[in-house]
């Protein structure tokens, strides 16, 4: 293991896990999401599927710092290397549209499948951050929309992710859960902001996505997989293997719950 490796936030990010490079041009598509409707299930079912890359949250700051840390010398390594927690928000603020491209050109390079399927996962306030809520900036791609049925169950999943540290099941709690109305309120107006703040940028570009919800993840992720890969563009998109995902639902009786009492009053 490289001395950069060894300083990655996320091991997905090292070389370890770079794919072959593409045999065709690219082909971008775009996972437009909110936290906590399953994206990072969805994403990494596509990545197993060895067809279309492997999507990732890129230019979330965390990947940010990672890559930078990766590729940008000792420099970066010193930059970056100590930051964790809250100031990993700050990565990326300033950059500049040629760094964002250049960031994304290098990820590209190493993350995209065998015929060019190069997959980016959005949440709304990156979007807004690094497009000024343009879909037009991104140029061609296709694109998925993923939101969830039960915005109360998402703002409690949120809340909770963020109090405790442990945004997937492979991820140990830094905190205990604690009930709190307010964040999940917070959370709420959120989620309503971004899912429309989607609808319209999509709207207003003239772009019909593929639209899936957190519910059709968890009840068919196949199914959900291969509707995403006819929208790709496979003909053999019901043949194609989807492997048992590895990651597991965390809503639990905690979850359950909080649910109950905040809509409870």
């Amino acid at each position: 293991m490289s001395r950069a490796s060894g300083a990655l936030l996320d091991p997905r990010n090292g070389p370890a896990f770079d794919l072959p490079p593409p045999r065709a041009p690219e082909q971008r598509y775009v996972i437009a999401s909110l936290p906590r409707t399953g994206s990072t299930l969805l994403c990494r079912a596509l990545w197993d599927t060895g067809r279309v890359g492997a999507p990732k949250e890129y230019l979330n700051p965390m990947q940010l710092r990672d890559w930078s840390v990766r590729f940008d010398g000792p420099a970066a390594r010193l930059r970056y290397g100590l930051i964790r927690g809250p100031l990993l928000a700050l990565v990326g603020h300033g950059w500049s549209a040629y760094r964002r491209d250049a960031h994304l050109s290098r990820v590209r390079a190493r993350r995209s499948g065998p015929e060019g399927h190069f997959g980016l996962k959005l949440h709304f306030h990156h979007f807004q951050r690094f497009y000024g809520g343009r879909v037009e900036s991104l140029g061609p791609a296709r694109w998925i929309l993923l939101t969830r049925a039960d915005p109360v169950a998402q703002a409690v999943s949120w809340a909770r992710a963020q109090q405790t540290g442990a945004w997937a099941s492979t991820q140990r709690a830094d905190l205990p859960p604690v009930y709190s109305r307010r964040r999940i309120q917070r959370a709420l107006d959120r989620i309503h902001a971004f899912e429309a703040g989607w609808r319209q940028a999509l709207q207003a570009a003239g772009v019909s996505p593929l639209h899936l919800t957190y519910e059709q993840l968890d009840a068919d992720l196949t199914a959900a997989c291969r509707r995403v890969l006819g929208h790709l563009g496979f003909r053999d998109a019901d043949a194609i293997d989807i492997p048992a995902p590895t990651l597991v639902r965390q809503a639990d009786g905690i979850s359950a719950d909080w649910i109950r009492r905040f809509r409870s009053g």
